[in-house]
C-alpha cells in the first residue's frame, strides 16, 4: 500500500530546467557560439561539475564572465516571471492529501534555491518533508536523498512512489528500489531513461493520481 509520494523539484514541479537552458542558449546565440548541449543534459538532476559559461568565455578572451553571468541571469529571471508550476502538479498535491498520503520533496538543488521558488509559488504548505542537497553527502543519482525520506517516514521502498523528470533523478529512485514515474519536460523529453522506470507520462494532467497509483499496484 502506498503511504508516501516523493517529488523532485527542478523541471518536475517548476520547469526551471527548460527556462535555464533557454537562457544559456540565448546568450550563446548572441555571441554566435554553439552551446554544449550534451554536457548540459548530463548535468540535469545532479551536481555534475560543469561550467556552462566555459566554452563561451574561451571563444572570446574579451568577454567578462561576471558580466555574461549577469546577462544570462537576467534572461532567466525575466522568463520565470508569473510562470506557474507544471500542469497538474498542484492537483496531485491536493489529491495526495485527500488520499491521506505523506508528500515529500527531494531535490539535488540547494535549500536556498528550492525555498526561493516554493515561496514564490506558494507551495511549501503541501509538503510534510523537504530534503535538499544541504541534507545529504551525495545528491542524485546517488539514492541518499530518497533513502532519507524512507527513513524519516519509517516506510519501505514499495510503500512510496517517486516522480522525476531526469535520468539522473530516476536512477536515484531506482537505486533506492522505489517505483519511479517519469514526467519529462521540454528539456529532458528526448533523453534516455533507465528501462526500470515504472511508468512514463507527459504531464500530471493526463492521469489522476489515484488512477496512476492503482496502475502501479497492478504491475
Amino acid at each position: 500500500m502506498i503511504k508516501a509520494v516523493i517529488f523532485d523539484f527542478d523541471g518536475l514541479i517548476f520547469d526551471t530546467e527548460t527556462y535555464e537552458l533557454e537562457s544559456y542558449q540565448s546568450i550563446y546565440k548572441k555571441y554566435n557560439v554553439e552551446f554544449p548541449l550534451q554536457r548540459w543534459y548530463e548535468s540535469i538532476g545532479t551536481n555534475f561539475v560543469f561550467d556552462p559559461y566555459e566554452k563561451l568565455i574561451h571563444s572570446d578572451t574579451k568577454l567578462d564572465k561576471n558580466e555574461i553571468c549577469k546577462e544570462r541571469t537576467a534572461i532567466f529571471e525575466d522568463s520565470i516571471v508569473k510562470k506557474p508550476p507544471r500542469d497538474g502538479v498542484i492537483h496531485y498535491f491536493e489529491q495526495a492529501k485527500e488520499l491521506g498520503l505523506k508528500v515529500a520533496l527531494a531535490s539535488s538543488s540547494t535549500k536556498k534555491w528550492i525555498y526561493r521558488f516554493l515561496e514564490m509559488l506558494d507551495l511549501e504548505k503541501y509538503f510534510d518533508l523537504i530534503y535538499t542537497a544541504d541534507d545529504v553527502t551525495e545528491v542524485k543519482p546517488n539514492p541518499e536523498l530518497y533513502l532519507k525520506v524512507l527513513e524519516h517516514f519509517g516506510i519501505q521502498p514499495n510503500e512510496a512512489v517517486v516522480f522525476e523528470d531526469s535520468p539522473n533523478g530516476s536512477l536515484a529512485a531506482i537505486r533506492a528500489n522505489i517505483p519511479c514515474v517519469v514526467v519529462p519536460n521540454a528539456a529532458t523529453q528526448n533523453l534516455v531513461f533507465d528501462h526500470q522506470v515504472a511508468m512514463r507520462i507527459n504531464s500530471m494532467k493526463e492521469i489522476e493520481l489515484s488512477e496512476l497509483l492503482q496502475k502501479l499496484s497492478l504491475k
